[in-house]
């Protein structure tokens, strides 16, 4: 479950401007080709990107109509937020999907003009189907229906595939692990790796 709201001054965006940028950055956190599209598609029902653009902004700086500036404002589980890849991988994938939509594609990469702000939401502190839930209970939604269809994809030499998810995980890289009945396993993030042990624990 993740809602980015991205501010926006010092460009006039139309409604089709704002649909492209939305568009891009949805694209960049939900198109991963290493993961199954079932679990990619309730990926994007459950993100939201909201594009404001401000009557009022003040900033130093340049002036902001020949360099616009941007605040990003990223809203996760707080086990999403607590971990440093998250923030490592997430902000440059934003950034860059942002970018793309300006004359000058790497400016965000020399300007400090592109905040992202990640805000980590506490247990229980975000909910859906009238309820609040657990980050664990929000990646059993997110990935019921992969769960579900009992089809695991192949991995590549040197990969295995997340069984929650359907990720694939580098086994060189991996940090997150189980074992169960002699076989290991390796996960995208914490809160697959407690769905998969939950699941087996009821068996």
């Amino acid at each position: 479950m993740m809602t980015l709201e991205i501010s926006v001054t010092g460009r006039e965006l139309d409604a089709r401007a704002e649909q492209d940028l939305a568009d891009r950055v949805m694209t960049a956190l939900t198109g991963y080709d290493e993961a199954p599209e079932a679990t990619m598609a309730k990926a994007r029902e459950f993100t939201h990107v909201l594009i404001q653009q401000p009557r009022t902004w003040v900033t130093g700086g340049p002036a902001t109509d020949t360099a616009p500036r941007y605040l990003v404002r990223l809203t996760v589980p707080g086990s999403w937020s607590g971990d440093p890849d998250f923030g490592k991988n997430i902000i440059p994938m934003i950034t860059a999907a942002i970018a793309a939509t300006e004359t000058d594609t790497q400016r965000l990469n020399r300007e400090p003009h592109c905040i992202v702000q990640i805000v980590g939401l506490r247990e229980h502190c975000a909910g859906t189907l009238g309820r609040s839930t657990t980050s664990t209970e929000l990646t059993r939604l997110m990935t019921q229906d992969f769960r579900d269809s009992g089809q695991l994809p192949v991995a590549p030499e040197g990969f295995t595939i997340d069984p929650t998810c359907g990720m694939q995980v580098e086994w060189a890289t991996a940090q997150i692990t189980y074992t169960l009945d002699g076989v290991d396993y390796a996960f995208c993030a914490p809160s697959c790796r407690k769905v998969f042990a939950e699941d087996h624990a009821r068996d």
